[in-house]
């Protein structure tokens, strides 16, 4: 009987390698697919901070809106990117690639993900006035002051020689959205003064602070300081705080005629939103052209 060969290898056998081992193949890396992933990746990235950074200066992102729709649909666009660029990181073939670009890819997508929603949060519920109600009504006499401004004089109103008066009552130097709001004025104080509209702003603060403000944003428009709240709180318009931080103005904007009658009155109950400047423009025409016909006897400021 012929020797059979036999079934199993010795283990010192040098064809044993071979027939043990299962040849191992590299996966291909996937350049294409890697830096769609990160485009992707810093695209949503990119438009995340793009409104963060852009939103309290660029208009059209819905500043002067009560709920900033472009905004939140960037932010939207940026979490989309991000969650493409992860599930391209997720093909990867390469073990070795696919755990470097996902990991980045879902810290990104953490990071805006988080971070939008702290951005939304912030917009619809920290920037809530608090509760207030202004005491004063179109058709009523504004009340009367003598209050300072950046340049050490001192204001008399709401009466002036103009058609009328945009009264804009401001948070202070510390609030972006105000800042924002005055150097729109200032950029449209000649277009409002050709219409017979003159401009002025009231807040709580010190004038120090409102010179080192009319500097930084290059603005001629009376800064007024009413520190001692002798006009803003008769008007309902302060807001106090328990953590000892100094009173602050609420914001509102209100628009008087040659004689100090209120005519025009805005309010909201978020701090941030503002009116436009066509707005307060169209506001103020109308008041001027209703002053050549008629004139109206004001009713009394109530004490």
């Amino acid at each position: 009987m012929a020797d059979s060969e036999p079934l199993d290898r010795d283990a010192d056998d040098e064809h044993a390698p071979e027939f043990y081992d299962e040849p191992w193949i590299t996966p291909p890396f996937q350049p294409i697919r890697a830096i769609a992933a990160l485009i992707l990746i810093a695209g949503g990235f990119g438009l995340y901070e793009y409104v963060l950074v852009s939103f309290w200066s660029v208009p059209w992102m819905g500043i002067h809106e009560r709920i900033p729709w472009p905004a939140f649909a960037i932010l939207a666009a940026a979490m989309v990117l991000s969650i493409a660029g992860l599930r391209l990181a997720l093909g990867l073939y390469s073990p070795h690639a696919k755990l470097g670009f996902g990991l980045f890819a879902f810290l990104a997508c953490i990071v805006v993900g988080a971070g939008g929603g702290r951005f939304v949060s912030y917009v619809m519920r920290a920037t809530l006035n608090p509760p207030f109600t202004l005491k004063l009504a179109v058709g009523q006499q504004f009340p009367s002051f003598a209050l300072i401004d950046q340049n050490d004089s001192i204001h008399h109103g709401p009466a002036s020689d103009t058609g009328a008066t945009l009264i804009y009552i401001y948070r202070g130097d510390y609030d972006p959205f105000a800042r924002f709001e005055l150097a729109e004025l200032t950029a449209h104080r000649e277009e409002f003064n050709r219409a017979g509209l003159d401009t002025i702003a009231i807040s709580t603060d010190q004038v120090e602070r409102s010179k080192m403000l009319a500097g930084f944003l290059r603005t001629k428009i009376p800064l007024l300081s009413d520190n001692s709240e002798s006009l803003i709180a008769p008007l309902g318009l302060v807001q106090h705080h328990r953590n000892g931080e100094p009173d602050n103005a609420i914001p509102a904007f209100l628009i008087v005629d040659r004689d100090g009658v209120v005519r025009w009155i805005f309010t909201s109950p978020y701090y941030r939103e503002l009116p436009r400047p066509d707005t307060l423009l169209d506001a103020a025409k109308s008041v001027i052209a209703r002053e050549s016909t008629t004139h109206p006897a004001p009713a009394a400021f109530p004490q």
